[in-house]
């Protein structure tokens, strides 16, 4: 009796493991890195968190975490954010199919916007009469020119807003910044990265640091020091509102000892 009972315990434990294991779990962040690839939703600012704000129509999952739908996840500051609020107007809101990639940040997760469709509602196409009642053979379909994604959002009633297109941004202002050494201090609630120039002639330059794992692992370093250190930083430098951000991707602490070298 002893060991059935052990038995049906061994067997509850692996069902629950299975189920752990097997399906994405509400609540669980989606990874840092996830590539979120044309999912379709509602862009909109939330008036309470002063932020805006992905919806998006399905759930959004990596296998493991989920963004579920109907729910909103912060957007970060960025180039493309900027064109989508632009293109929202006054109303503050947007339907869109969105291109991102997932961050990390003190237990939440964030969106960094790649690229985006402005989406529209098309009404439904009258009925077509059956062929087969009016006497009449159905003619052979044929192939269409279309791309497969264009045609699938048109069998679902919703298309590309092709009247706004032409007011997109063809051309993004992000770029790569690649192995730079600089401070990262703190600058009221938020923390900057000020690259060295080691005597060039350039500008002075700061970059806002974006919600993110690495920020977030380069705060707990700094908290163990005056709140400035010297960095070696990669990631990806976009603006918002006239503002310059960064993304960073890589954050290593070093030391120059004196000598101005990384």
């Amino acid at each position: 009796m002893k060991y059935m009972l052990n038995c049906l315990w061994a067997l509850v434990i692996l069902a629950a493991l299975a189920t752990v294991s097997g399906a994405p779990q509400r609540g669980q962040l989606v990874a840092e890195g996830h590539l979120v690839a044309g999912h379709e939703g509602r862009v909109i600012y939330d008036p309470n968190e002063r932020q805006w704000a992905f919806v998006p129509n399905e759930p959004i999952t990596d296998g493991k975490g989920t963004l579920p739908a109907e729910e909103k996840t912060a957007l970060l500051s960025c180039s493309v954010l900027e064109q989508m609020i632009r293109l929202a107007g006054e109303q503050k809101a947007m339907d869109v199919r969105l291109w991102a990639m997932t961050t990390e940040y003190r237990g939440r997760n964030y969106l960094f916007s790649l690229y985006f469709l402005p989406m529209r509602e098309t009404a439904p196409e009258p009925s077509k009469p059956d062929p087969s009642q009016s006497g009449q053979a159905e003619e052979p379909q044929k192939e269409s020119i279309l791309p497969s994604e264009i045609l699938e959002m048109m069998q679902r009633n919703r298309a590309p807003d092709l009247r706004r297109l032409d007011e997109l941004v063809v051309v993004s202002t992000d770029r790569n910044l690649i192995h730079r050494t600089g401070m990262i201090e703190r600058s009221g609630e938020d923390f900057v990265f000020r690259p060295d120039a080691f005597g060039q002639n350039v500008a002075e330059a700061s970059y806002r640091l974006l919600p993110c794992r690495t920020l977030e692992a380069t705060q707990r370093t700094l908290q163990r020091t005056p709140d400035r250190g010297r960095y070696v930083v990669s990631g990806v430098v976009t603006e918002f509102e006239g503002q310059t951000y960064l993304l960073p991707r890589r954050a290593v602490r070093t030391y120059t000892h004196g000598n101005f070298t990384p």
